[in-house]
């Protein structure tokens, strides 16, 4: 009898499986929330075939909705990359993420997405955006705040840039504790910089706010100081590229701590080059001398400009060549000035090496 009862309930299963062909996509929620009720072994595998069914977003979020509730992850997990369309795909993962509040497996389900492909789990990234469950930022938090032991982790990047994204400002603590603890391990930290710049990133068409401007500056600092010279330049040269050049000078003492001058300043080699043709002869001076630095300056370029091209010039009754006077300047701070004149010789020996007759000028120091 009882075999004959199970033998029943299994035929009224697979029927409801057969009669899929007439569902109208409205329909195909329910109808596969019927068959999750009659067997969920009879469903998992049949939730492809109700998935074609289900021609409107509404009817897929439905349906991936039923499955999660019923714990049938796979199934939920692996249906966007079923869906041909890349904008439906975002809008079923935004709607399933606004079901989290009323549904508390799909903070299960978003949790357990992280374990995907890195594409898959990226399908589910509006998902996370869209649910403000506290238990998943949480969950996230505590990801974000474990950085994997490897330079490269697209999955654990786009979450924190997903924590990044919601949390703003109040993500910082954690994003930065992560980016020291990448710098230490050889984890993600270039990547985990841009997160904090995303998480104070302005709305679309916006200026960031100078408090804005002066709590990212001063987060990036913080970071630089304590991962050391090799990371700080990279944290500095992230400031420069972003115009908060006093922040990056401001770690100057962090990347060339054996260079600091006394009264906290540094010296730099610069030189400009006159050049030009005299008696048929090619002929060059480096005007060369050091530069005193107050360690305010990220570059010093636009400053010397004017100053190294006033020298006096050596070349007389000559055909200069072309482009004025070149400036230029060592691309770090140096120990000492004796630096300088080594510098000026190897700069003259690329100009030798054009076939000019060249020759150093000592100038006057002078200083910023």
């Amino acid at each position: 009898m009882l075999l004959v009862l199970v033998s029943l309930a299994h035929a009224a299963c697979d029927a409801q499986v057969a009669a899929i062909g007439s569902l109208t996509p409205e329909a195909v929620p329910a109808a596969y929330q019927a068959l999750v009720t009659c067997d969920p072994k009879i469903a998992e595998p049949a939730f492809i075939k109700f998935l074609e069914k289900a021609s409107d977003t509404d009817a897929v979020t439905g349906l991936v909705q039923v499955a999660i509730d019923a714990k049938l992850w796979t199934p939920a997990w692996t249906s966007l990359s079923k869906i041909p369309d890349f904008s439906a795909r975002d809008d079923v993962a935004t709607n399933i993420g606004g079901t989290c509040s009323d549904h508390p497996t799909t903070v299960t389900f978003l949790q357990g997405a992280y374990t995907l492909r890195d594409v898959e789990f990226k399908q589910w990234s509006h998902a996370y955006d869209a649910c403000d469950d506290s238990k998943l930022w949480d969950w996230m938090e505590a990801k974000v705040k474990a950085p994997p032991a490897k330079e490269v982790d697209e999955k654990y990047v786009g979450i924190a840039n997903i924590y990044a994204k919601k949390k703003h400002a109040d993500a910082l603590p954690a994003l930065s504790g992560a980016a020291i603890a990448a710098a230490s391990n050889g984890g993600p930290f270039a990547s985990l910089l841009e997160s904090i710049s995303t998480a104070m990133a302005p709305g679309f068409g916006q200026n960031m706010a100078p408090e804005a401007q002066k709590q990212l500056e001063d987060t990036l600092v913080a970071i630089a100081e304590k991962t050391g010279p090799d990371r700080a330049k990279s944290v500095a040269t992230q400031l420069a590229n972003s115009g908060a050049e006093q922040a990056a000078a401001s770690l100057l003492p962090v990347l060339y701590p054996d260079r600091v001058q006394s009264g906290g300043k540094f010296l730099y080699g610069v030189a400009s080059v006159e050049s030009g043709t005299c008696s048929g002869k090619k002929t060059a001076y480096v005007h060369y001398t050091t530069l005193t630095e107050s360690g305010t300056h990220w570059s010093i370029l636009a400053d010397i400009e004017a100053p190294m091209r006033a020298m006096k010039p050596k070349l007389k009754g000559c055909t200069m060549d072309d482009g004025g006077w070149p400036v230029i300047s060592t691309s770090e701070p140096e120990k000492s000035a004796s630096d300088s004149a080594t510098w000026a010789d190897e700069r003259a020996k690329e100009w030798t090496d054009k076939g000019y007759e060249v020759k150093v000028q000592k100038e006057k120091e002078f200083s910023l």
